[in-house]
């Protein structure tokens, strides 16, 4: 594949990933007026966990979606695979923007919702893991570090490209038009994007990789059962260190707007802010990391983000409880370096780890799965914790205590490789066919 034809598959593949994840969020980042529009309840705090448990049963649905994609991209097209998810994500976001609220169609608004958060997290779950394979294999083995990691800048450039939106509609509209049209233009603005992104991605090539796999006759029948069957451990070792990175991106990145709002004080304004300074060094940092994992030891830079995000655990809560722009414009820069770091280097760490032929079924079942099980519900733990354990304190103590369980699972797997060279190691092995 030519030089001009691996960027332009690079970008028609970012962009796309992007897309997606800035309809994913807009949700999240219009919660609250979500919750009082769909879910009108006299008890804000029950009103707003309803809204963000149909976020985690959207999240819930990314499972299926990572396999049933996973099983299409492994055993018959990455790059058609792609264009599927674009579309599926697209139509349900449009349609979310057109929704009558409960005032207007009763109980019917938030079923809608639900069904159509559950079409999106199937779209999301086949996407994410897709995409960081068609990325990874698109280049040469030695850039694969850093492209590999363009997956999560463009989770990243999404979030970014959502708070941003969410940031003018609140600037210049009143709270009044915000909550009776203006919620809704992100959500059509995004339908325009998700055009031009399925246009270019229907012009994608296939990866050498998976063509070179085909050519050899060494697709398996059932890539969801042979990653059972052969990767067990390496599965394991891999979730204590997705349990960080996932806990930490939905406590910070998701519900981090919310939690300011309603626990600290901040208005909306100021919280989306300092969530997009956040975002914005996340998003620079996968970069950064991403292509020095080309150079260094990728787990070695992994156990650096996760000590980083242990340490900036207090300071984070504290400065936000503090109200000094500057220690918290400081410290979430900090923060969202240390779960760049973790998250960018983590996604070409785990593309490598498994054979072409079950790869797309392997990474997608690690994020998706992972996500639910330990990102899902982390915005509700985030806000039970808060309200029955100890205030807004107790945040830091709860992400520390998950990236405890992360180190030590990278420092077991180090040791691990070290003696028998299997932990994270990208061994030429052929899994049979079943």
């Amino acid at each position: 594949m030519s030089r001009r034809k691996v960027l332009g598959s690079v970008l028609s593949s970012s962009i796309g990933n992007m897309l997606e994840w800035y309809e994913y969020t807009l949700y999240a980042y219009f919660a609250t007026v979500i919750s009082k529009l769909f879910f009108p309840l006299d008890d804000q705090l029950v009103a707003m966990s309803i809204t963000f448990s149909t976020f985690a049963i959207g999240l819930a649905a990314r499972p299926l979606g990572g396999v049933l994609f996973g099983y299409i991209a492994d055993r018959y097209s990455r790059k058609n695979t792609m264009s599927a998810t674009m579309l599926l994500m697209s139509i349900p976001t449009m349609c979310i923007g057109l929704l009558p609220t409960y005032e207007q169609i009763g109980i019917a608004a938030p079923m809608i919702l639900i069904v159509l958060r559950i079409m999106q997290g199937i779209a999301l779950g086949g996407e994410f893991g897709s995409s960081c394979v068609y990325l990874y294999e698109s280049v040469p083995q030695h850039k694969r570090g850093f492209f590999g990691t363009l997956s999560l800048t463009g989770v990243g450039s999404g979030l970014i490209l959502s708070s941003c939106t969410v940031f003018i509609i609140e600037s210049f509209l009143t709270q009044e038009d915000v909550y009776s049209y203006g919620w809704r233009i992100p959500f059509f603005i995004s339908v325009i994007g998700s055009m031009v992104a399925l246009y270019m991605r229907k012009n994608l090539l296939e990866t050498q990789d998976f063509e070179d796999m085909k050519k050899r006759d060494e697709l398996v029948s059932m890539p969801f059962f042979e990653m059972f069957k052969r990767y067990k451990i390496k599965l394991l070792q891999l979730f204590g260190i997705f349990l960080t990175t996932q806990v930490s991106f939905f406590v910070v990145f998701i519900y981090g707007k919310t939690m300011m709002m309603d626990s600290i004080g901040f208005d909306s304004n100021t919280a989306g802010k300092f969530v997009l300074f956040t975002v914005i060094s996340y998003t620079i940092t996968t970069l950064v990391f991403g292509y020095l994992s080309d150079k260094i030891n990728k787990r070695y830079i992994i156990l650096g983000g996760l000590v980083g995000i242990f340490i900036s655990a207090v300071p984070f809560i504290a400065a936000l409880q503090s109200g000094d722009s500057t220690q918290i414009l400081l410290i979430c820069l900090l923060l969202g370096m240390f779960i760049g770091m973790t998250e960018g280097t983590l996604n070409p760490l785990v593309a490598e780890s498994f054979p072409t032929n079950i790869r797309a079924t392997c990474v997608s079942f690690c994020w998706n799965f992972t996500a639910v099980a330990f990102g899902g519900g982390a915005p509700i733990i985030a806000m039970w914790l808060i309200e029955n354990a100890g205030g807004v304190d107790v945040i830091s103590y709860y992400l520390m205590s998950v990236c405890s369980v992360s180190i030590l699972s990278v420092i077991i797997g180090l040791l691990y490789s070290k003696k028998n060279r299997v932990f994270l190691v990208n061994r030429d092995i052929k899994p049979q066919r079943v």
